[in-house]
């Protein structure tokens, strides 16, 4: 995570592991759900 410190990352820094869990479980959710909606065009077409 280098060179990411000065942007949204500086609010993460003070939750610590917390809010790195949050991001990768936000991350995790958004990649399932482009997964899906992909799934989802490709099966109407």
């Amino acid at each position: 995570m280098m060179g990411y410190g000065y942007g949204d990352w500086g609010m993460m820094g003070g939750m610590g592991l917390f809010g790195a869990l949050i991001v990768i479980v936000v991350l995790v959710d958004l990649v399932l759900l482009g997964i899906f909606l992909w799934q989802k065009i490709s099966k109407k077409q």
